[in-house]
């Protein structure tokens, strides 16, 4: 059962193993959709002891109640979560889980394990974090409305973040398509050394992109250098057919800083088999050298890394020509 404070030692050893915390953990705040035969988690929760003033409608509201620098914790149930404005994260060390497992990073609000989004015009960013060291795990966040001022799922713009089994979606809808600056996940220029694990950025379903010199990942600031990012495990999605069409953006030579390792990543452009998009990576002249590090990763769907030979995308994958980690049909024999 839970007890006092809704932690019991249970619950406690749990949320210290998906997080990493020490036992110092804060409140507790719980996220969930109103009863109804597809969705019994807030009458679970009532049933095990917990107060209806402690069970959220909206992870906005719940985390308008936590307070910064005590480990407080979110839970969010299964569900579709529609938030009408920004969720501006600014508080220090305050967390999320999804309470749906771990493969809740790939589907929609109509398909949703725990997924947080917008419909609404001029919501720049469904999820902003500026408050540093907290985490995320196990749910996908998404802005879907066809509008130019509607550009990311996600921005991080603070030190310290975590993100793990979490979907950021963009690029939902026709105009955030043709839109270069649109992405799905944007780095501000504060966006210090996150980790960011077994995530999904971007996604090849719900529209074809457009924009050219866009990412689904952006660095979105003019200046800054954010730098010293592990991103592992990740895939970077992206539906498109127009040939500039990147899946990374560095769209000016001061907004990234150094050391952006991409640890066993997949990098994918899905359209069709015969057509090969120009490059993942794009960069402006004068960006950093050796400011991307690619270990272990792939490719699919792009003819190049990255066009300009400026040694900012570097790879310890083996390499002929531009072709290291770019895969292709195989079509010669086996050891040929």
């Amino acid at each position: 059962m839970i007890k006092k404070r809704n932690l019991d030692p249970s619950l406690v050893q749990w949320i210290m193993t998906q997080t990493g915390l020490g036992p110092g953990i804060g409140e507790i705040f719980y996220v969930a959709p109103a009863s109804s035969s597809t969705s019994q988690f807030r009458t679970q929760l009532q049933s095990m002891g917990v107060k209806d003033e402690s069970i959220y409608t909206l992870p906005s509201l719940a985390y308008a109640d936590m307070v910064a620098y005590r480990n407080d914790v979110m839970l969010i149930a299964p569900g579709a979560y529609a938030e009408t404005a920004e969720i501006a994260w600014s508080k220090a060390f305050c967390h999320a889980i999804g309470l749906g497992g771990n493969n809740a990073q790939a589907g929609d609000y109509s398909e949703a394990g725990v997924v947080i989004y917008t419909e609404t015009a001029n919501v720049g960013s469904t999820l902003t974090v500026t408050g540093p060291y907290s985490q995320f795990h196990n749910m996908a966040v998404e802005n879907n409305y066809s509008d130019a001022d509607n550009l990311t799922a996600v921005t991080i713009n603070t030190y310290g973040t975590s993100w793990k089994n979490v979907g950021f979606h963009g690029h939902m809808a026709a105009t955030q398509n043709t839109t270069a600056a649109a992405a799905s996940l944007y780095i501000g220029g504060s966006g210090m050394y996150p980790l960011i694990e077994d995530c999904q950025i971007g996604q090849d379903v719900w529209g074809t992109r457009s924009g050219a010199n866009s990412g689904v990942m952006r660095f979105s600031a003019s200046t800054g250098r954010p730098n010293g990012a592990t991103i592992r495990n990740c895939k970077l999605l992206s539906r498109s057919v127009t040939a500039s069409c990147a899946l990374v953006a560095v769209p000016a030579a001061q907004c990234i800083g150094r050391s952006w390792l991409f640890e066993n990543c997949h990098f994918s452009n899905f359209y069709d088999e015969t057509t090969l998009l120009t490059q993942v990576f794009y960069t402006v002249t004068g960006t950093q050298k050796f400011t991307i590090q690619l270990k272990n990763c792939s490719a699919a769907g792009y003819d190049e890394w990255q066009t300009g030979d400026f040694n900012v995308v570097v790879a310890d994958m083996p390499i002929t020509g531009t072709g290291g980690g770019l895969m292709r049909a195989p079509t010669a024999q086996v050891g040929a």
